[in-house]
């Protein structure tokens, strides 16, 4: 059934025994674009009777150019065994099933996860690399200096703010304290490298 007199090539679109149309193809570009139509919707040329799905037209390639379809040969997986076919399933988010590594037919060897744990449990004792360091735990040089400053300073601060015997001289030892320990800590840790 033709509609129009004109040479261009039209389409008509069925949803639910209700034809549209005719359009072009930039008309039918702005329908994929407004979410209207889909790889599944049937469309026919303008003049024939027959509906097809998009994604087995020609149009398929311009209209929905990210469409992946999955027609590679059947032989993907070992040969003699059955192919294993990832085709379009649609993606969720379920719980996990690690079942399957181990069922497919053809995979050869299961995988045993404990036995590999063993192994490598097996090849450390061997090396001798499972017994704890006794050095592991030792405390750096830099860390005793810097301990030993800040109590060595910080009582000299507060010995000498004491020593005044007036509240003003305790005060300027305790603020004194705090900034002799901010710049210590700055100086070893922020400025100093590791010795």
């Amino acid at each position: 059934m033709k509609l129009s007199p004109d040479e261009a090539v039209r389409y008509l679109i069925k949803e639910s025994e209700k034809i549209r149309g005719p359009f072009l193809t930039d008309g039918l570009e702005s329908l994929v674009y407004l979410g209207q139509i889909t790889p599944d919707t049937l469309i026919s040329r303008e003049g024939e009777q027959r509906f097809v799905p998009i994604k087995d037209t020609p149009l398929r390639s311009s209209l929905f150019p990210k469409l992946v379809v999955v027609d590679g040969p059947a032989g993907w997986g070992k040969p003699g065994s059955a192919a294993v076919t990832l085709a379009a399933r649609p993606l969720r988010f379920t719980e996990p099933k690690f079942e399957r590594v181990n069922s497919l037919p053809g995979l050869g060897r299961k995988v045993e996860v404990t036995e590999l744990l063993d192994e490598v449990r097996r090849m450390e004792r061997n090396a001798g690399l499972d017994l704890a360091r006794p050095s592991r735990f030792k405390i750096s040089r830099r860390t005793k200096d810097f301990w030993l400053m800040l109590v060595l300073g910080n009582g000299l601060l507060l010995g000498g703010g004491i020593a005044m015997q007036s509240l003003t001289s305790l005060v300027f030892a305790i603020g004194g304290m705090g900034l002799f320990t901010f710049g210590l800590l700055w100086s070893m840790f922020g400025v100093m490298g590791k010795y």
